[in-house]
């Protein structure tokens, strides 16, 4: 029977920092953003504190889960389902949050990304025009500071930034 009850009880905790995250994240309010608005209301909060009740890893008491719900604006049954099927429920929308978050981070990501490659392209169109209007005399000044002052596809600007940072030539 323990072993039930210490299983039901990690189900309750997971699935109650589940909730809390996906509320928070939601609020788009980091966990420190949390940890001052409970402090607010009169727990005092960490953002380490947030982590763990978001982890399942600390147990929260009553008055605290209230005041968590009450920060949110929410009644405090939506932060914990009261069945294993609404738990596991809970969790996979928890986790499809998370992941629909990252996707989104990992476009926008991809999106600066494109746009740092463009600058790139754009800096090394100027490098070459740069080195085109370059005579021997300023070449050769140039060689002494130890700047190779050839256009980008002969000094291997180009190569460069196709062989680390793209994924194909």
């Amino acid at each position: 029977m323990e072993n039930v009850e210490n299983n039901l009880a990690d189900l309750a905790r997971r699935t109650f920092g589940e909730s809390v995250r996906k509320f928070r994240v939601a609020n788009q309010w980091t966990q420190e953003g949390l940890a001052k608005s409970l402090t607010a209301n009169g727990i005092n909060a960490t953002q380490t504190m947030v982590a763990k009740i978001e982890r399942g890893d600390r147990p929260t008491s009553i008055s605290e889960a209230a005041v968590i719900a009450a920060t949110f604006g929410i009644p405090v049954q939506s932060l914990l389902p009261l069945d294993r099927e609404s738990a596991t429920a809970s969790h996979l929308g928890s986790l499809l949050t998370t992941f629909h978050t990252r996707l989104e981070r990992l476009e926008d990501l991809r999106l600066e990304v494109s746009e740092y490659e463009a600058d790139i392209q754009n800096l090394l169109d100027e490098w070459d025009d740069s080195v085109g209007k370059c005579t021997e005399t300023d070449r050769e000044h140039l060689r002494s500071l130890d700047i190779d002052a050839r256009p980008t596809a002969e000094n291997g600007m180009r190569k460069m930034l196709r062989g680390k940072y793209q994924e194909t030539p």
